[in-house]
């Protein structure tokens, strides 16, 4: 099973390239520095948070941003993938899973089903004791640029949009 070495990311990860706090924007750089030649996976669910954050920013920001965003996911092999019935099942019969939102329990259901590795920095999610065995450590972010320079430059024009925790509130 090839796929069980394929890391899955949540939109905390993707977005958090873009967030405030210089920390969880270093440990997503770091990642993505890490993994830009590898697979990663993406839940559509997740993928249409970033967007909701996004599309809640000014029409300039989103400008701004949408070029780098729309590199990344062209040049990077970025998986996009629905979620199967095994993994809604178990997202509906987890008790501990209760107080997530139906997002989070899909998330968490799908890395526990597939044993995928998860990295997030979503705490209610690092908290689940069925998805620690999965929890991955961010790889530091060793250099300047994490991205080869033509996508650099797009990143470095798309930092005028940052994100804090708030952006996620109402869009997952």
């Amino acid at each position: 099973m090839a796929e069980v070495s394929v890391p899955v990311i949540d939109a905390t990860v993707f977005m958090g390239m873009h967030h405030s706090d210089p920390e969880l924007q270093a440990k997503s750089l770091g990642f993505f520095r890490a993994f830009y030649s590898r697979q990663v996976l993406m839940s559509f669910g997740q993928i249409g948070i970033c967007d909701a954050i996004i599309w809640k920013k000014s029409r300039h920001l989103q400008d701004v941003y949408y070029p780098f965003m729309d590199v990344l996911h062209t040049d990077m092999d970025i998986q996009r993938r629905g979620y199967c019935n095994k993994v809604l099942k178990r997202a509906c019969l987890e008790p501990d899973w209760a107080h997530l939102s139906v997002e989070k329990r899909l998330l968490a259901a799908h890395v526990v089903e597939h044993q995928q590795p998860f990295f997030t920095h979503d705490d209610s999610l690092r908290e689940l004791s069925l998805l620690k065995p999965f929890l991955k450590t961010f790889p530091s972010s060793l250099s300047q640029s994490a991205f080869p320079e033509k996508l650099q430059r797009l990143y470095e024009q798309s930092m005028e949009m940052t994100i804090g925790q708030e952006d996620f509130q109402h869009v997952g």
